[in-house]
Parts: structure tokens; C-alpha cells; sequence
């Protein structure tokens, strides 16, 4: 036995000697063809697992089989693969040629993937270094102004906030927002994607490409890949950043004296005899505050409560990569925290992701992948709540500076009445929501045959939600020290909220795909698709703590308790199918094909289909263009669709996911029973069922063109399109007598027109590698048929209208004397000199509601947008900037109106611009503020073009100076790179706007951001 193991153990011996003795070691660099070093070059032994990658020099070592010639890959992102014939030589450098043919790359599509050439729809991409690249913590926020046609708008930079988008426009009156896909599965929100694990980003924009979703796509497709590991990487990388946020404008308002004077103005105007306050108090008012300031206040209220003028930023970001043939793993995690300008008010969030691909055989390939998002959103007492019950912005601007904040002392004082927005702050309570998101996606491939692939997938996705809400009640003391009577709210309450939702998407695929004598190629998928979701929540909330710093609900009265819940369930299953051909990679056609069935309508309206076709025309493979010197390619195509949308909405604008059946409301009313008054729970049916509603359809036409020049460094791609939606849900009048509200019935129609240039510039000056990119599109939504509905206030959507346009009335300046005063039609009998003066459009002597008119459209339209980008040895320098051309904008009231509740603060720009009896005939002409009253607000105020202004601006979105550190004292350290860069986000903008006041802010909200960032990432 002993002699078979020596004869064993030298036999294994030899073969391994013989095995080391059939391979050598080559070595050598790669650069580019400005010899600038390519670390992460990815060197494969062609036909087998065997590689390597470049380290920060661009060298590398590689074992190759020392028997007869051998071929190895070179490939790396953005350069051309090269392949080499090794003979017998040791060393073998290479230099690789930039790709600059963009039209070869490939382009995540519905269920699939084609080269951007062979395209014959709507689409635009844009890849990670312009996500990354735009240094925002959330996604949504990163694709303004990125694409052309897609649209971006926000009105807060709060912790935690993001931003809403829009593919062309507005499509419909309910739900506009796109569907958002990741890796091949749909998504809640965009934003719940890591930036940094972003490798493309995907919009499907017409019908042709978009109908492959069916009734989830009429809105547009958002398709966003994550980041994998490739064969021969190795790394460990860490980021760090860390910026300061401070507010891009802000408002002011006046001091303490001349907020008395005008108040008096005001109230002498609106009929008193005298003000409130007395000259005497006025003119020695500064005076008693410096000897008595507990009793002669003189708060600067947003100095009080935004007791930051910056607000910190940080962001790590650690990614493990592995690619080792069979077993190619990727993993991120990170880590985000935004603060605010104001106490007690964070956000947080955890990002967690696993892409791992299994290499199972030749024909079996494997995906397993586990993602886990956490966000913390912590703000004060009933802050979160999603009616803004407490907004410490709007109460910073509109407190004047008559009311107390804090006495002397440093005790809390009473504000205005128990109204102290900094009590509240500190010991008001608070709100916290915590959201857990974990899921996971498992995908099989196996390729039977050659150009045959069959897939299956399975994705779940758990969310496990939880809110708390602690509203406290605040006894306030007098300045001389006694207990006030005075409390901010009856009790201290508390509200608890669990969810739980659960969602899954299952899919199975076969795609096949072929190409016959080299010129017609065939590509055909057909596929089935599962989607099912369900939501629970519950609530509970207590009054009366005793012990009002034991937030727990045990701790609260159980006479003043209250319990709520609720469930829902969806689910929506689908065939489709997808076929293209091509002939000569010069003509193009491919027809998609989706059936899918909801359970949000009835049995017998679940169903419908959505037909796409499309058809693309290389002129350039003609042969009276092939050989232009000038011309690289051009591409003409056509495109015709259908997709829906079954996102539909109820009377609240809540999801309705049961539209078409009966459902029974609860509510409670007071009886009388038994000689006393209780309240009962009482149920019954308020709105009336209709049961065939189904389906939103849009359809939609385009026509475009792409085209590249000089040898692919010029590219552009245009687009014309005209989109209708038909059967959209409204809530159409049934008679009174009836007894319901009116149901939500399908009759509405909108029409979107649009058009969409992009333009592109890549190339390289010696060692300099410079782009430029530019976008600019218009879409322009404008109201079909409402069957009579009109949905009427300070914008309108009816027949002929734009989608919410401005309706109201034209203006003519403000009435000077009596004597133009007299005769004129006028809004009200109280219109005085000094109010808005209105145009009688009608002619019939009277300014009444029917002398509104349309004054413009709300959205925002020409959008565009852009970026510039320089490379030059180890340096790099970036700069995006976007904007809109033309919006109507309303005057926010928190800058034009004062005296907010009838005792608000009054903005400091009105001073010297408004209408007043103390000014003279000339001052008063030269006024563009009415007089100050609180009698003839409501029609001084009312929606008219005196109010509305010139919304477009300009705005630089990121600018970023970067350099990267490489060379042979971080190699031996086991560094591969380190990279430092300074970077500001929303520098500065160009607008008709005040300079206090954001082209993008809305009304008394959180302020838009100027971020400053420092950041640096270190890659092992």
C-alpha cells in the first residue's frame, strides 16, 4: 500500500511539474495612443477563464500555455478590443484606439438589449459617469437637465426630498409619473438606487419602445442597470465626500418698527381709525427693547429658528469587486446623511447591494442578487406628517417681530398666543419615519442551442415601514415668571403607524436570435410576466400623557385612544412579444405586442392589447452615401404605438385599486340615544360604481433622425412626436337625486406635441480628451375632450387649455385716484385707489369670474440642458448646467403678500413699492405693490397676470475639478488609484426672478441649495 502511494504521489508530482512546464509568463503595458496609462484593462487568454487586469501603470503579468501561438484580448470601456497573436517574445505592449463609434454600444431595452445603430424608437441613455458624476445624493435629481425630452422639476432641497419626473410632458389628468425598472424589475422610486451603482440609465419615450410594458407604459420607461463585476477584476474601493448646503435665496422681511408702522397703515386702510400701535410706542419701541426686552420683543424669527446658515452633507461609499471567471461577485454599500438649517431635522440612508453572477456551465449562467435600503427621516412634532401640519419655514417668515421667542432668561416665552414656532422646535415633540426595503432578484439563462435563450426570473421585494409622531403639549410662563394659562395645543398626543407591503415580479423569456448569410438578421422574444403586490397598515394614536417624555403609547389615557387600518391587493399578468429584422444593417422594422390583464377592473374589462411598430432606414449604408469622408452615419425612422396606463386614482388622488366595484365607507356621526348624544360608527356607500371603467390608452407617432459626422465625433439625434390619450378617467356629473358622488367614468382626451435635439461633441487634442453634449426639447400637453368637465381655481384644465394653465384675469395697474376709481368696473364694492385694477374682457360693465382668462401654461417648456467634460493626465474637469426657456411662474405669497393670518410679517422688498396715501401722485404711479389691505386681499391677490412672471432660468447643476494620483509608491502600498476632487452643486442660476427668491422654490418651502462638496476615493 505504501509503494502505491509513493508511485501515486510522484506521478502527481510530474504531471504537475509537466503542467508548470507547458506555461511562461508574459508581461508588459498598455496605454492609449497618447501613451497615457489604462489601469483596469482586462487581458484574457482567448478561449479560456485565464486573465488578468492592468494595475494603476498600466502594467500587468499574465501566464500563458508555452506550446505553438496564442491569442489574447485586450478590452477596457470606451477603447476598442484588441486582440494579439503572442509568439515566443516576453514582453508585449499594447496600445489601444479610443471607441469613438457611440452608435456601437449597447442599449438596454424592454427585456433585452440592442446596439444603439440598429435602434428604431424613441430612446436616450446616458451611462455612469453622468449620474456619478452630478455628486446628488438622490438619482432623480441627477437626470435634470441630463435627457432631452424628460423633465425634472423640484420646489424643496429638504433632507430626504426628491424630485418629480416627466416623460414629454403631461399625459394624462392622474398619474404622470414614468415607470422606473431595475435590472429587469419595477420599482417604487428611482431614488431607492445608490447613485455610484448606477451603470446606465435607459428612457423609453415613444410607443414602439415603451408598448413592450403595456398598461404601465403610456407615461414613458426609466431603465436603470446596477454595476457588475467582469472576468479579472479585483478591488476594494472606498469614497468619502462631504459637503456644506446653504440656501440659494432667501427672504427677508422687515424690523420690528416698521412692521408697526405698516400694520397701522393696514388697518387704517381697511376702515379703523388708528392703529394698533401708537407713534409714541413706534418711536421709542427700540429704545424700551434694549432696557425691557421680555415686554417690548424684537425677534428676527428666521434667525431664531434657522439657527444654521449651512447644513452639513456626508456620503460614504465602500464597493468589494470580484471576477474570477465562473464567480464574478459586486457589492456597495452606503452610507448618506443630510441636515438642515433648523434643530432636530435629518435624514439618513442605507444602501446595500449584492450582483453576483454564477458561471454554471456553457450554457448556464446564473444571477443572484440582495439589495436593503434603510432611511431614517427625523424632523419636529408633526413635521413629517403628510400635511405639513408643521412647517418651521413657514413659520420662520411669517412670525413678525412683535411676538417673543425666548425671554431673557432663556425660558421659552408665549410667541403669539401659545404660537411659538421655537418652542416647538424644542420641546414640541417630534416626527420619525423609518422605511426598510430588502429584495432580491434570481435570474437564470440557459442556451440550449446556438442563438437561443431561455430566462427566468423572479424578483420579491419586502417593505417594512414605521412612523411615530409625538406632538407635546408646551406650558408656557409669563415674563414675570408666573405659570401662563397659555398652552400650544389641548394635550399631548401620539400616532404610531406599522406597513408592510410585499411585491413580486416573475418572468419567463425566450429570446432567439440569428443572422442568415450575413445579411438579414432575426431577432424574436416572446415572454410571460407575473406582477403581484399587497399593502397592510395599521394605526393607533393616544391623547392625555401624563409623562410627556415617555413616548410610548401605554403611557397615554385610554379614553383618548383611536385605532385605524387597511389592505389592498393588485396584480397584473402579461404575454408579450417582440420582433425585429434587419436587412444589411440598412433596413429596419420591429413590431412589439402586449396582452395584459389587471385586476383593477372587472373580469370582462381586464384585458388589452398594445401594438407597436417601428421601421429605421440607414442612409448611410446606401452606396451614394457609403463612401463620404464627411458623414459617419444616418439613420432615418418611424415609429407608432400603444401603450396604457391602469394607474388609476380615486376622489382623494389616492391609488384606486377597486374603481369598479362598491365600496363601503366608515365615518362617525353624533345620535341621540337614550335622552344623550353619542358618536357611532356608521357605514355606507358614498360613490357610485361604474363597472366597464378600464383602461387609459395613449398612442403615440414619431419621426426621427440619427446622425454622426467626422468620424463619429459629431453626433445628433432629433425627434417630432404627437401623443393622444383617450378613455381618461373622470369624475363626470350623475343627476343629484341619485344620492352619490360623482364616479371617476373613462371619457377624457389629451394631446402632447413635442420635439427633442440632442447633440454631441468627442475628441481628443494630444494628450487633452475633451466632450460637449447639449439637449433641448418642448412638449406641450393641451386638454381634448373633458365631456364638459372643467376643472376650475387658479389653473384650468378644460377643453382647448393647456394641462394646468394659469386661468384668471388680465390686469391693467392699480387704480390711482377716485376719479378712475369712479364708473370703472371693479372686482368688489370695496375697491379703493391703489387695488389692482382688472380688464372687463367681456364688456359688460362688471368684473365678475367671467372675465377670467387662460394666461399661460404652468409647466415648464424648452427644457435643456447640457455638460462639458476635460481629460488631461491624471485632471479632470466637468461642468452640467440645465434650464427651462419658457414657464409662466406665480409670485410665491410669502414675497408679495403681507401681513399672512392678518398678523404675518411683511416681506422687506414691498417697502418703498407699494401704493400708499403718504406718497406722492409720482411715487404712487411708479408702484408695483398694491396698497396694503387685508380687506382687499382676496381680490387684490387673485390669480392675474400682475402676479405671474417670467419663469425660465438657467442654472449650473455641478461643476467638478477632480485628479487622480498613480504611480509607483501607491502600487507597492497596494493602491491602484486615489482620486481627490472639489465639486459645487447649483452654483448659481440666471432668472427674472428677485434674487431672494429661486426660479424652482415654492411657496414658504425649505429652500433650494447651493452644495459645496469635497470628496476622495481610494481604490485597493
Amino acid at each position: 500500500m505504501r509503494h502505491k502511494l509513493l508511485l501515486f504521489c510522484a506521478l502527481f508530482l510530474y504531471n504537475l511539474s509537466t503542467s508548470w512546464a507547458q506555461t511562461r509568463q508574459i508581461s508588459g503595458k498598455v496605454t492609449d495612443e497618447a501613451t497615457k496609462d489604462l489601469p483596469g484593462v482586462s487581458i484574457v487568454v482567448k478561449g479560456t477563464q485565464r486573465g488578468t487586469v492592468t494595475d494603476a501603470s498600466g502594467q500587468y503579468k499574465l501566464a500563458i500555455p508555452d506550446a505553438g501561438p496564442v491569442a489574447v484580448t485586450f478590452s477596457f470601456v470606451g477603447y476598442q478590443t484588441q486582440e494579439v497573436n503572442v509568439a515566443d517574445q516576453a514582453t508585449l505592449n499594447v496600445s489601444l484606439k479610443p471607441n469613438d463609434n457611440s452608435l456601437e454600444e449597447v442599449v438596454v431595452v424592454g427585456y433585452g438589449t440592442q446596439k444603439k445603430k440598429d435602434l428604431t424608437g424613441a430612446i436616450s441613455t446616458i451611462g455612469s459617469q453622468e449620474v456619478a458624476g452630478r455628486q446628488t445624493i438622490q438619482i432623480s435629481e441627477a437626470l435634470q437637465g441630463s435627457i432631452a425630452g424628460v423633465s425634472v422639476t423640484r420646489s424643496s432641497a429638504a433632507p430626504g426630498s426628491s424630485s418629480s419626473i416627466l416623460i414629454r410632458g403631461i399625459t394624462t389628468i392622474g398619474t404622470n409619473s414614468p415607470l422606473v425598472i431595475v435590472d429587469g424589475v419595477p420599482v417604487s422610486s428611482i431614488d431607492n438606487v445608490n447613485p455610484n451603482d448606477v451603470e446606465n440609465i435607459t428612457v423609453l419615450k415613444d410607443a414602439s419602445s415603451a408598448a413592450i410594458y403595456g398598461s404601465r407604459g403610456a407615461a414613458g420607461v426609466i431603465l436603470v442597470t446596477t454595476k457588475r463585476a467582469k472576468n479579472g477584476q479585483s478591488s476594494l474601493e472606498y469614497n468619502y465626500e462631504y459637503g456644506i448646503q446653504r440656501p440659494t435665496a432667501q427672504p427677508s422681511y422687515v424690523g420690528v418698527q416698521d412692521y408697526m408702522r405698516y400694520f397701522n397703515e393696514q388697518s387704517t386702510n381697511d376702515g379703523a381709525s388708528t392703529g394698533p400701535y401708537s407713534q409714541a410706542l413706534i418711536t421709542s419701541y427700540l429704545d424700551s427693547n434694549r432696557v425691557s426686552p421680555d415686554r417690548f420683543p424684537n425677534t428676527d424669527w428666521q434667525k431664531a429658528i434657522l439657527t444654521r446658515s449651512t447644513a452639513p452633507r456626508i456620503r460614504h461609499d465602500l464597493v468589494f469587486t470580484m471576477g474570477t471567471g465562473k464567480i464574478k461577485t459586486k457589492a456597495s454599500l452606503g452610507y448618506s446623511n443630510a441636515g438642515a438649517f433648523y434643530d432636530n431635522r435629518k435624514y439618513e440612508r442605507y444602501l446595500f447591494r449584492v450582483n453576483n453572477d454564477l458561471q454554471v456551465n456553457d450554457k448556464v449562467n446564473v444571477n443572484l442578487d440582495v439589495f436593503f435600503k434603510r432611511t431614517n427621516n427625523d424632523g419636529n412634532a408633526n413635521e413629517l406628517l403628510s400635511s405639513n401640519a408643521f412647517n418651521p419655514i413657514y413659520e420662520a417668515r411669517v412670525m413678525p417681530p412683535i411676538y417673543d421667542d425666548v425671554y431673557s432668561d432663556g425660558r421659552l416665552a408665549l410667541g403669539k398666543d401659545g404660537r411659538n414656532p421655537l418652542a416647538q422646535i424644542r420641546d414640541g415633540g417630534f416626527s420619525q419615519t423609518r422605511s426598510n426595503q430588502i429584495g432580491g432578484r434570481m435570474l437564470f439563462n440557459y442556451k440550449p442551442i446556438n442563438g437561443l435563450t431561455l430566462t427566468a426570473l423572479v424578483a420579491p421585494v419586502f417593505d417594512l415601514d414605521k412612523s411615530k409622531y409625538f406632538s407635546k403639549q408646551i406650558r408656557f410662563t409669563n415674563p414675570n415668571g408666573t405659570l401662563s394659562t397659555v398652552v400650544n395645543q389641548a394635550r399631548t398626543t401620539l400616532s404610531e403607524g406599522r406597513t408592510e407591503g410585499f411585491s413580486v415580479n416573475g418572468q419567463l423569456l425566450a429570446n432567439y436570435a440569428r443572422e442568415i448569410k450575413g445579411v438579414h438578421s432575426v431577432d424574436v422574444l416572446v415572454g410571460f410576466e407575473e406582477n403581484y403586490r399587497s399593502y397592510e397598515s395599521l394605526n393607533a394614536s393616544r391623547g392625555g400623557f401624563a409623562l410627556t417624555d415617555f413616548p410610548y403609547l401605554n403611557a397615554g389615557s385610554t379614553e383618548l385612544r383611536d385605532n385605524l387600518g387597511s389592505a389592498d391587493a393588485s396584480g397584473l399578468h402579461s404575454f408579450f412579444g417582440r420582433l425585429q429584422y434587419n436587412f444589411k444593417d440598412k433596413y429596419f422594422i420591429q413590431g412589439n405586442l402586449r396582452s395584459d390583464r389587471s385586476s383593477r377592473f372587472a373580469s370582462q374589462y381586464r384585458q388589452a392589447v398594445f401594438p407597436s411598430v417601428s421601421v429605421g432606414w440607414t442612409l448611410s449604408e446606401e452606396s451614394f452615401l457609403k463612401n463620404n469622408n464627411w458623414l459617419s452615419f444616418l439613420k432615418l425612422r418611424g415609429s407608432w404605438g400603444e401603450a396604457g396606463n391602469e394607474r388609476l386614482l380615486d376622489r382623494n388622488n389616492n391609488p384606486a385599486y377597486y374603481p369598479y366595484q362598491a365600496t363601503v365607507d366608515f365615518s362617525q356621526a353624533l345620535f341621540y340615544q337614550n335622552g344623550s348624544v353619542v358618536p357611532l360608527t356608521g357605514a355606507g356607500q358614498q360613490v357610485y360604481a361604474v363597472e366597464n371603467i378600464t383602461w387609459e390608452t395613449s398612442r403615440t407617432t414619431d419621426v426621427g433622425l440619427d446622425a454622426a459626422f467626422l468620424n463619429n465625433r459629431l453626433t445628433v439625434t432629433a425627434d417630432y412626436y404627437q401623443k393622444q390619450t383617450r378613455n381618461i378617467l373622470l369624475p363626470l356629473d350623475i343627476p343629484l337625486y341619485i344620492g352619490y358622488d360623482k364616479p371617476n367614468q373613462n371619457a377624457g382626451v389629451m394631446n402632447v406635441r413635442g420635439w427633442e435635439l440632442e447633440l454631441g461633441w468627442r475628441d481628443r487634442v494630444g494628450k487633452l480628451t475633451y466632450s460637449v453634449a447639449a439637449n433641448l426639447s418642448d412638449a406641450r400637453s393641451t386638454v381634448g375632450d373633458l365631456k364638459g368637465t372643467e376643472f376650475l381655481g387658479d389653473m384650468v384644465t378644460r377643453n382647448g387649455s393647456e394641462y394646468n394653465e394659469w386661468f384668471g384675469y388680465r390686469s391693467a395697474g392699480l387704480f390711482q385716484t377716485q376719479d378712475e376709481l369712479s364708473g370703472a368696473p371693479v372686482l368688489t364694492a370695496t375697491t379703493k385707489p391703489g387695488d389692482v385694477r382688472y380688464v372687463d374682457t367681456n364688456k359688460d360693465g362688471k368684473i365678475t369670474t367671467d372675465d377670467k382668462v387662460l394666461l399661460g401654461g404652468s409647466l415648464p417648456r424648452y427644457l435643456y440642458g447640457g455638460n462639458i467634460r476635460l481629460d488631461y493626465q491624471g485632471f479632470d474637469f466637468s461642468v452640467a448646467f440645465q434650464g427651462v426657456g419658457k414657464r409662466q411662474s406665480r409670485l410665491p405669497a410669502e414675497v408679495n403678500q403681507p401681513f399672512a393670518e392678518a398678523f404675518g410679517n411683511m416681506p422687506a422688498d414691498m417697502v418703498g413699492k407699494f401704493w400708499s396715501l403718504n406718497n406722492t401722485a409720482e411715487q404712487n404711479r411708479l408702484a408695483t405693490f398694491p396698497r396694503l389691505s387685508r380687506t382687499s386681499n382676496a381680490s387684490n391677490y387673485a390669480l392675474s397676470d400682475y402676479w405671474l412672471i417670467n419663469g425660465s432660468y438657467f442654472r449650473t447643476k455641478n461643476i467638478t475639478l477632480g485628479y487622480t494620483l498613480k504611480n509607483d509608491l501607491m502600487k507597492r502600498a497596494g493602491v491602484q488609484t486615489l482620486r481627490l476632487y472639489v465639486s459645487a452643486n447649483d452654483l448659481f442660476s440666471v432668472s427674472k426672478f428677485p434674487k431672494y427668491l429661486d426660479p424652482e422654490s415654492g411657496n414658504y418651502a425649505y429652500p433650494i441649495v447651493t452644495t459645496l462638496l469635497a470628496g476622495a476615493t481610494i481604490k485597493f
